[in-house]
């Protein structure tokens, strides 16, 4: 391995990404990228770079000199691991799974310092707090038995959902593993009754192949290129290489350099100022405390016999010229130690506080080398409400009245079926082609009709909903009545789904655009998300919240606005209840 007998030697930044160099004794530095949303890989062309944040000066006091161990994969996750020896163990902990983060833990697995800290009633990343890794609920592919494959293959319909809800594997491997049983993803379990052994099987050889004799490459798939460990069957491979580290640079460096913010010289001296200071303070704290010490063993030699003081002496580490010929010889000689140590102190203080001052002075200039983005064009179905149900159809809301009329009048075909809550102030929701719905779209579309109803604004646990065909609507009202603007009325038969949840998930999907919707169906679009449900706050302080999560998601495009985020969301306050 290339990083065999080196140590850390410095660590830059590059946008999102941590440049560690690593060096060897007569040897070529050795950089690693480390990016919480590509992964980390070894560069052979990345330059030396000036650019720092804070963070980086943070790893730099926690890593620098530290010796490279060993590097390791957490359980086939997407959690990675560094490890290092140099007299203290360190680890660097790379979370690949959105949001993604950067950790270094001591050797009694405590934070010593992370890019983002995580408080949530699952777990908790804040320094001085033991790390905890992210929760695995699927099964790592080596220790999957056929058990495992019969229970995952009568709890989903599709063999595609019940490898990849319950198998630790990315998409693309779960599609490489659907091609070598020579099944489809929307291929159903029952047809693989019988053949959970075959199942096993191939995700044990996928693994035995991926470590034995790897075989890296690039692959065009439906979401672009992408890097594989071993050739996919079906896929034409674009790219070999040796090693996964250069196709990691071919991939994924040019554009993780065109994206890096440029921090200009007065700000880089700033941060440098900054962590020099609080190094000064620490420094000075140390000082005191050993201060405190020598006083402490004055006091006490003053009132002990000559032997006892001589040897209160020699711990305090003080060293004299002469050997002291009284017990307050030796006080008077601890006392001075106390003073000099106590001037120190207040000189590094003093010195702290300077460069403080000077720091403050110094005005950031950051200079933005990002590439444009440019919003792509919206889509016909995005001035209504919109989610794609997990079964890839396209289900449309109303968001007021106008919006109810239009939906009905214009967008309603004969195949669709017809949303409603069964109560006042409700959305009508259509779902494409669904004529032939299943159980599972039905069970969305009731719940997002709820929950974009007046069952938000008013708190509502559940909420009962129902769904008729095209025909049942009708713009006209009864014989002596009157609907108003936005209403419609129903005729004949309803099909209720009774105590739907008040909830909503919302996420960004791989276009950049704000999708809200059952948690199953925004699930499958979104990278990461939210599932909030009714609490008595402001609307806007609520999609404050949610945009300060899902911000940094969006792909190519522009990253969401807090309008986009306030157009997604039910009318009124939220709470999040779940992150994934």
């Amino acid at each position: 391995m290339a990083l065999r007998g080196t140590y850390v030697n410095n660590i830059y930044s590059t946008g999102g990404s941590q440049l560690v160099r690593f060096r060897k004794p007569g040897a070529e530095d050795v950089w690693l990228v480390v990016s919480p949303k590509k992964g980390a890989w070894i560069s052979a062309n990345v330059a030396e770079r000036a650019e720092t944040t804070e963070f980086t000066t943070r790893l730099r006091s926690v890593l620098e000199r530290a010796k490279f161990s060993r590097a390791s994969q957490f359980d086939f996750d997407r959690v990675f691991e560094i490890e290092f020896e140099d007299g203290e163990y360190r680890r660097l902990i790379l979370e690949l799974m959105p949001p993604g983060n950067i950790v270094v833990t001591d050797s009694e697995g405590k934070v010593l310092a992370s890019e983002e800290e995580v408080r949530s009633s699952a777990r908790r990343v804040v320094k001085g707090v033991k790390y905890q890794p992210p929760a695995q609920s699927r099964i790592s592919p080596p220790d999957v038995s056929t058990q495992d494959v019969r229970a995952m293959f009568e709890e989903e319909s599709t063999v595609g959902k019940a490898i990849g809800r319950h198998v630790a594997l990315p998409r693309k491997y779960v599609a490489e593993a659907l091609a070598r049983l020579g099944v489809g993803e929307s291929t159903p379990t029952s047809e693989l009754a019988g053949k959970e052994e075959e199942a096993v099987r191939v995700l044990r050889e996928m693994v035995a192949e991926a470590r034995g004799a790897p075989r890296p490459c690039i692959c065009q798939t439906s979401r672009g290129d992408e890097i594989f460990v071993i050739p996919p069957r079906g896929l034409e491979v674009k790219e070999a290489a040796d090693r996964v580290s250069d196709l990691c640079d071919r991939l994924f460096l040019k554009e993780a350099q065109a994206a890096a913010p440029r921090v200009d010289p007065e700000e880089a001296k700033r941060l440098e100022l900054q962590a020099t200071a609080s190094k000064l303070r620490a420094e000075s704290g140390s000082l005191l405390a050993e201060a405190a010490k020598a006083r402490s063993a004055a006091s006490a030699a003053r009132a002990a016999r000559l032997s006892e003081a001589v040897k209160l002496l020699k711990e305090s580490g003080v060293k004299t010229s002469r050997e002291p010929t009284s017990s307050a010889a030796v006080a008077s000689t601890l006392f001075d130690r106390a003073k000099e140590l106590e001037t120190r102190s207040a000189q590094s203080l003093e010195a702290a506080a300077k460069l403080e001052k000077k720091a403050s002075k110094s005005v950031s200039k950051m200079v933005s080398s990002t590439r444009p983005l440019v919003r792509k064009k919206r889509e016909w179905y995005e001035k209504f409400r919109w989610f794609f149900t997990g079964e890839g159809n396209l289900a449309i809301g109303g968001r007021d009245a106008q919006t109810n009329s239009a939906l009905l009048s214009r967008h309603l075909d004969d195949n669709d079926t017809v949303y409603h809550a069964d109560l006042f102030g409700s959305p009508f929701f259509v779902l494409k082609g669904g004529r032939g719905q299943s159980d599972e779209e039905v069970r969305e579309l009731a719940q997002a009709t709820v929950a974009f109803s007046s069952a938000w604004k008013t708190g509502l646990g559940s909420a009962d909903a129902y769904w008729v065909s095209p025909d049942q609507v009708s713009a006209s009202a009864p014989s002596g009545e009157y609907l108003p603007r936005g209403s419609f009325a129903i005729r004949g038969k309803k099909n209720f789904v009774n105590k739907n949840v008040v909830e909503v998930s919302v996420g960004v999907d791989s276009d950049g655009r704000v999708v809200a919707g059952p948690e199953e169906a925004v699930k499958r679009r979104s990278a990461h998300y939210l599932v909030l449900r009714p609490q008595r706050e402001k609307g806007s302080d609520t999609a404050k919240r949610v945009l300060k999560d899902l911000g940094t998601f969006g792909g190519e495009s522009p990253p969401p606005t807090l309008d986009d985020i306030q157009r997604a969301l039910p009318t009124g306050g939220g709470k999040v209840v779940r992150r994934s």
